[in-house]
């Protein structure tokens, strides 16, 4: 296989975007307008939140932990039109612990609101630096506990809030705010860099103390009423750790402790069992991968090494377990294995009766076991053991989590689960492959029992992913059926190619286009005796590897699940590091989005329940690694800062443009990148230090035209930015960069950090070049580093056996060209 060529580079544009819009507000204004009356609501606000704080305080009993008196709790309701990912409340004296929806903030005062009181004054005066008091809009003065449980406890915790127990020991997952930045290191061989590294340095050390002192007092705090049982794992402004606590202890630590900003129940963690069908085994020559292959880690049960149809992928000296007391790499799940499935699914992703001889194993599997013999994650937090296994196992690259937790993700805050592997894949260039999860099959008959059909029992909220599928950067995989079938008593549940009955659907957190692909991961079947019954069946299971440390044999049909949907995009992902060993995460995440499509009319009209379910639909693997004479792809990869976006062309050849001609012409573009995190703010453009969007020249639009306007942000928080204008006809992509210009309403792809989107042309439509530009945006990064990401775009002939690859390639010949810097005027 060769690499595809790559997109032509054009340049560079930098300069600020020309933001339209502003931050203004009515009642901003009015406060303005009456500035005594408003200074006075807000100073009464804070004397009676200070005076109910402190009175609380003396209150509490001795026996309870200590806290700071003079740092406050404070709940405010800010100018929504203000809070962007830069936002914060520093020059009040004020750290936002959590950044709520509508302008709310979780904070707390860290001086007794002295400075907070001293802006109010001088704003009634029209003092320099107090113009933003009018846009606090008011400060919540009523019951403390009520809106503390509220917005930090989860809705489980929440429901149970007056069941809890002072004396009852809870196990929980905590979450502690702590934001301090310091910006990026400075260049100690520029003017003056040696003495602002110095300072660099010294502030360095300073934040480094005072997140060691929250953290120490953090343990202290809890250590009053029980213990930390994980350690502590940080993201940057934020830290979190599991712990068992007494339910006064709870109650104290919701109600006052000040940097809290979410308290969960530990979830339970799983794989999926398999049933007892077997399949007779297949005789078959097999060859070791090459030494080139990359090696893929099977996060999961173990793996029965010995099994000879994957024996010679596995280094058994390299194998791992996280389990507490139990050393064994083994999978002891019963039903043929759970982690032996999986990885025999990432070697055979079509079965071993499908493949002919002798077979080469694609990739090295390394045998990751963080399940026990019940197929449970326990005595582990999840967010720790990431860094752990990664950390461990530095030489793979892709690492296949078909384990997730049996409840959905949570809307408010990305989980720590997911943000650590959100880290992790940024930081350290990894993939991650995580399932989509499942719903059983006792829920999926009470589902039919109680009126609710296929698939629309899958909208309820009970079947949205599950944690940590939401992760913003991992390749989340769900599960489509590869067979229909019925006798006289099953009968499958969905047709082949509809989402797999049990597959957990979209959309992911804040919007975000979740799951991102699909595979077939096998189907379920329900009785025809009007019973309900809910089952596998060997004609809608997917052949598999099995342990046979139960009995049975090496092979069988008697599984389904997103967990075995997992490991087959990861086959392809193993096979696209190999022919790309010098490129990033995002080059492979893009172009496995890039090869995928939706199933039957779902990709010539798709609907927001297409993308729920399917994402952007089933990878195909000559798509993904290979081009062909009716279909060229390109591909770029760079890094890029905020305030800049670099420019591309596709040159599309005469023949092809012949107003005589009516093709179809398809064009698709994915855009893939990563970023830094942090877990207290909300939405996708708050949780990246810097966020990416691209777009695309209009039809006949002049290249310099398109040069012009390619820095207009187009945040979908605006409303007032326009699409159309003189510069020509826009290209009606599918999805769009806001959620109601594309044919699938309700969808903005900015939303995700990788952005695929497609149409379908008439080759009469195209014009002679296709500028894309690649922008970066400000999040809350101020010092705004560069980020990594990759760019493909392909086109393919649809219904005509026409030659197009050569033609395309021979106008897109990548010439090395001086990188030019165009500074865009500020409007």
């Amino acid at each position: 296989m060769e690499q595809f060529p790559h997109l032509n580079f054009i340049g560079k544009v930098s300069g600020r975007p020309r933001l339209t819009g502003g931050g203004g507000s009515r009642i901003s204004d009015e406060n303005k307008s009456n500035r005594s009356v408003h200074a006075g609501k807000l100073q009464r606000w804070v004397t009676s939140t200070k005076s109910d704080w402190h009175t609380s305080l003396d209150d509490r009993s001795n026996d309870l932990a200590a806290i700071d008196t003079d740092i406050v709790p404070i709940f405010i309701k800010f100018n929504p039109g203000l809070i962007g990912p830069e936002f914060d409340l520093e020059r009040f004296g004020i750290e936002i612990i959590s950044e709520e929806e509508d302008g709310f903030i979780i904070g707390a005062s860290l001086d007794n609101f002295r400075t907070l009181e001293e802006k109010i004054n001088g704003f009634i005066n029209s003092s320099h630096g107090t113009a933003q008091i009018a846009d606090f809009w008011s400060i919540f003065d009523g019951d403390r506990s009520a809106w503390r449980r509220d917005r930090i406890l989860s809705e489980q915790l929440f429901s149970k809030w007056d069941e809890i127990v002072d004396t009852t020991t809870y196990n929980l997952e905590v979450s502690v705010a702590f934001s301090r930045s310091i910006g990026s290191e400075p260049d100690r061989l520029k003017k003056g860099g040696e003495k602002r590294l110095e300072e660099y340095r010294r502030k360095q050390v300073e934040r480094d103390e005072l997140l060691l002192q929250r953290q120490n007092h953090f343990q202290e705090f809890i250590a009053t009423y029980g213990r930390l049982i994980s350690s502590i794992v940080e993201f940057g402004d934020s830290f979190g750790c599991e712990v068992a606590i007494s339910g006064i202890g709870l109650k104290d630590l919701v109600t006052n402790y000040q940097f809290v900003f979410e308290v969960n129940e530990i979830e339970e963690v799983s794989g999926i069992e398999g049933g007892t069908g077997e399949n007779n085994e297949i005789d078959i020559e097999i060859l070791p991968p090459n030494a080139s292959a990359v090696t893929v880690a099977v996060i999961d049960s173990g793996i029965m090494e010995g099994n000879k149809y994957i024996s010679a992928a596995i280094d058994p000296t390299r194998s791992l377990s996280y389990l507490k007391n139990d050393a064994s790499k083994a999978d002891y799940v019963a039903g043929g294995g759970h982690g032996t499935k999986v990885a025999g699914a990432v070697l055979f992703p079509k079965g071993v009766s499908q493949i002919n001889q002798p077979y080469q194993l694609p990739c090295f599997i390394r045998n990751v076991r963080i399940l026990n013999a019940l197929n449970q994650l326990t005595d582990k937090y999840p967010a720790e053991l990431m860094q752990r296994v990664v950390a461990d196992n530095a030489d793979c690259k892709i690492f296949n989590l078909s384990v997730g937790s049996r409840a959905p993700y949570r809307f408010k805050h990305m989980s720590t689960w997911a943000t650590s592997i959100d880290k992790l894949m940024h930081e350290n260039n990894v993939l991650f492959l995580i399932a989509a999860g499942n719903i059983s099959k006792d829920d999926i008959r009470y589902y039919l029992s109680n009126g609710l059909i296929y698939p629309n029992y899958l909208e309820e909220p009970d079947c949205r992913l599950s944690n940590p599928a939401q992760s913003s950067f991992a390749l989340s995989v769900g599960s489509i059926n590869h067979s229909t079938f019925t006798d006289h008593n099953w009968t499958s549940i969905g047709d082949v190619e509809e989402v797999s009955a049990y597959s957990r659907i979209g959309t992911g957190i804040w919007g975000h286009i979740k799951p991102d692909v699909v595979e077939y991961g096998g189907g379920m079947v329900e009785s025809n005796n009007g019973m309900r019954q809910i089952n596998y069946h060997t004609e809608t299971s997917t052949e598999l590897i099995r342990s046979t440390l139960h009995g049975g044999t090496a092979l069988g049909r008697d599984s389904a699940g997103t967990s075995f949907a997992t490991p087959k995009v990861a086959h392809i992902a193993s096979l696209l590091w190999e022919l790309y060993p010098d490129e990033g995460v995002n080059l492979i995440r893009a172009l496995i989005v890039q090869g995928a499509r939706l199933p039957s009319d779902h990709f010539f009209n798709p609907t927001i329940n297409s993308i729920r379910h399917f994402g952007y639909g089933l990878p195909s693997l000559d798509r993904v690694t290979r081009n062909s004479d009716h279909r060229i792809t390109f591909y770029n990869t760079g890094t890029i800062k905020a305030e800049e976006a670099n420019l591309f062309s596709l040159k599309l050849p005469a023949e092809l443009l012949n107003p005589g001609n009516e093709f179809d012409i398809l064009i698709e573009v994915t855009l893939s990148y990563t970023a830094n995190v942090r877990r207290t703010r909300q939405k996708t453009k708050s949780y990246l230090s810097t966020w990416l969007d691209w777009t695309s020249s209009k039809l006949d639009e002049k290249f310099e035209v398109f040069t012009g306007r390619t820095l207009v942000d187009l945040n979908n928080d605006r409303d007032n930015v326009v699409e159309d204008d003189d510069s020509g006809e826009v290209i009606k992509w599918k999805i769009r960069e806001r959620s109601d210009w594309g044919s699938v309403d309700g969808l903005n792809r900015n939303n995700s950090t990788i952005q695929k989107d497609w149409v379908i042309l008439k080759s009469y439509e195209l014009p002679e070049e296709i500028g894309f530009s690649v922008r970066g945006h400000k999040g809350w990064d101020k010092d705004h580093r560069r980020i990594p990401y990759a760019l493909t775009v392909s086109v393919e002939i649809l219904g005509a056996n026409i030659p197009i690859y050569e033609s395309i390639r021979s106008e897109n010949r990548v010439e090395i060209e001086a990188e030019s810097e165009t500074e865009v005027a500020i409007n």
